[in-house]
């Protein structure tokens, strides 16, 4: 196993992973600190209070939840709290282009930020009744009688086990088990007269399920656990995690009866987790870099410009392109997006920033990529004598674009 980081590599290596980079304005503090407290630090943010919407705040503004968010994301100590919710949003992917409702997503947003960092059986026990959900996989054409199988099947395959850990017979009883949930307005709810109460066998056991008592058996089976643990370990520490590592870290979900702070707690301490072979291996997603970058000069606040350059770049916020979520690592680097990333580093270079300090070219510079700098790149910053040009090159370099 290659060397762990140390010291503010690790630091630095830990912000961008758990949340969306250092920022100007606090990088300095955040690198004197040992590992393991800034571990703690970061883990910390979950037990703070959900920022309260502004007084203003009108979801039915085109583009208010997504620059609602993206606020959050940019001004948060070290963002982890918002960069889990973006996880939980990718894995529960759910578009604002077929609900039509912008107070539906911004519902949901609730949910995956103040439930995301507790327990999984929690969550998806709430993403059962999340009235977005409902709408988004046809929960109420769910009748008895008339069972529609859309959500059966992705509850399966993309919230708890996975692709061949279920079979048709699952799927038809899972969807009887949640026959009558549905939606009226804004609201969840349960319409007795839709419901089979009949007995269904589910992955080999039989009863009079209904949904709660759905999510408790596929969340404890084995496969969940793998599942999720997989996933968590391709999102924040590396794509190609060993059979040994997601099994390690699945154990860990199980002990602590599917909690996921507590998993993420071992993840960021795990040897895997520091090993410099894993360093900027993971492509930033657009919302990464463009937030990251924003971080990175001390923005103050995130430019309206943005919103087209992330949708140029191929992600918008509540509006993934389906049910599987968005595409990851090279998937994100089409020619187009490459160059509307140069161009968004070019147009943040120029951004006023909260003071002069952190806007400084070599501070701005020290917060985008540490120590980790190519010999290539330390020359061209030395030939390039015009500060946003120095901070364009370095927020466009091939390594930013790397977590």
């Amino acid at each position: 196993m290659p060397a762990p980081l140390e010291g503010p590599a690790a630091v630095g290596h830990l912000l961008r992973r758990a949340g969306f980079g250092p920022h100007a304005d606090t990088w300095s503090a955040w690198s004197a600190l040992p590992y393991d407290e800034a571990v703690d630090r970061v883990l910390a943010e979950l037990d703070a209070p959900v920022t309260a919407d502004p007084a203003d705040f009108d979801v039915y503004v085109p583009g208010a939840i997504q620059q609602c968010w993206m606020e959050r994301m940019l001004a948060a100590p070290s963002g982890f709290a918002e960069k889990l919710a973006f996880f939980w949003h990718g894995h529960f992917a759910t578009s604002e282009a077929k609900i039509k409702d912008p107070q539906l997503m911004w519902t949901q947003y609730h949910l995956l930020r103040t439930h995301g960092g507790g327990s999984f059986r929690d969550l998806v026990r709430g993403i059962t009744r999340d009235v977005a959900m409902v709408r988004w996989l046809d929960g109420n054409s769910n009748r008895a009688g008339q069972a529609n199988e859309n959500f059966a099947r992705e509850l399966q395959e993309l919230f708890t086990l996975g692709i061949g850990n279920y079979t048709e017979q699952d799927i038809r009883e899972i969807a009887r088990a949640f026959t009558g949930w549905g939606s009226r307005h804004h609201d969840f709810t349960f319409r007795p007269h839709f419901h089979d109460a009949g007995q269904k066998t589910i992955h080999g056991k039989t009863g009079t399920f209904e949904g709660d008592e759905v999510v408790d058996l596929l969340v404890n089976l084995p496969a969940c656990s793998r599942f999720i643990a997989t996933k968590l370990l391709r999102f924040f520490s590396h794509p190609d995690p060993t059979a040994d590592e997601v099994e390690a870290l699945a154990l860990v979900f199980r002990v602590s009866k599917l909690d996921v702070k507590a998993t993420l707690a071992h993840l960021f301490r795990s040897e895997a987790f520091r090993s410099s072979a894993h360093q900027r291996v993971l492509v930033k997603s657009p919302i990464e870099f463009c937030i990251g970058a924003l971080r990175c000069v001390a923005a103050t606040e995130v430019p309206s410009w943005m919103h087209g350059a992330v949708d140029r770049m191929g992600q918008i916020l509540f509006r993934p392109p389906s049910v599987k979520g968005w595409t990851s690592g090279k998937g994100w680097m089409s020619s187009g997006a490459i160059v509307e990333r140069l161009r968004s580093a070019q147009l943040v270079s120029r951004l006023p920033a909260k003071n002069t300090r952190p806007a400084r070219a070599t501070a701005i510079t020290s917060v985008a990529l540490q120590d980790d700098m190519p010999a290539a790149m330390r020359t061209a910053l030395e030939a390039t004598t015009e500060p946003a040009a120095r901070i364009a090159l370095v927020l466009g370099a091939p390594e930013f674009q790397l977590s």
